[in-house]
């Protein structure tokens, strides 16, 4: 495990960043409005599209959209509390059966082949993770 790695999963893994995550596009207007765009270009392009790799899923907010919707969804993330949480508001959704949850670092993906997935999704992990 590489020092950036060691940071990422020390900052991620406070007990309250998937509550704290979880409210994002309540509190920030960047963030309501960066979600509300991604979800609607997300849904428009959705044609053939069964599955899914939400790559620093975070608490949920795609997967779980794209899980709505259908899709099979692999979320993956390297916070122990976010993935509890995701897991959480999948399950209040109706979703979770829908989603699987793999805790990972996005530098380490051989568990899976190339072209395992219609489509993969990665929304601010690569910025907040380094």
């Amino acid at each position: 495990m590489d020092y950036s790695q060691k940071i990422s999963e020390r900052h991620w893994n406070l007990p309250e960043k998937g509550e704290r995550e979880a409210l994002r596009e309540q509190t920030f207007i960047d963030d309501i409005v960066q979600k509300s765009h991604i979800e609607k270009e997300l849904l428009k392009n959705l044609t053939g599209i069964e599955t899914v790799f939400d790559g620093g899923g975070g608490s949920g907010r795609f997967s779980i959209l794209l899980a709505k919707h259908g899709c099979k969804v692999v979320h993956f993330d390297i916070s122990q509390p976010m993935l509890d949480k995701a897991a959480e508001l999948a399950k209040a959704a109706g979703v979770e059966e829908r989603i699987t949850f793999v805790k990972g670092a996005l530098e380490n993906l051989s568990a899976y082949a190339d072209r395992s997935f219609d489509l993969v999704i990665s929304f601010d992990a690569p910025i907040s993770y380094t």
